[in-house]
């Protein structure tokens, strides 16, 4: 669930990357670094993300051809890359 939350947190800040944020942005993503802290990760927050992102940028929720900067982040791009960077560091 966590992996869940922090995937859809980095396509927030994507979207806000391009988009101005709204004046409950800040909060939720504080109200959802708080329950990564403290462990306790719903889906209800992952939600919570998602319609702030499409309040934020609408269009992209019903793109026929997305470009994929709201998307949320595929977070095994970052598994691979710890993978990888754990092999080169044993064979120093």
């Amino acid at each position: 669930m966590e992996t869940k939350l922090w995937s859809a947190l980095i396509g927030l800040s994507k979207t806000v990357d391009s988009n101005p944020k709204t004046e409950n942005t800040d909060t939720i993503i504080m109200n959802c670094l708080q329950h990564l802290r403290n462990h306790t990760v719903t889906q209800d927050l992952i939600d919570t993300v998602h319609k702030e992102k499409d309040k934020i940028s609408p269009s992209c929720k019903t793109c026929i051809h997305p470009c994929g900067n709201t998307s949320d982040y595929d977070m095994s791009l970052i598994n691979d890359k710890k993978k990888e960077l754990m092999n080169q560091i044993l064979h120093l």
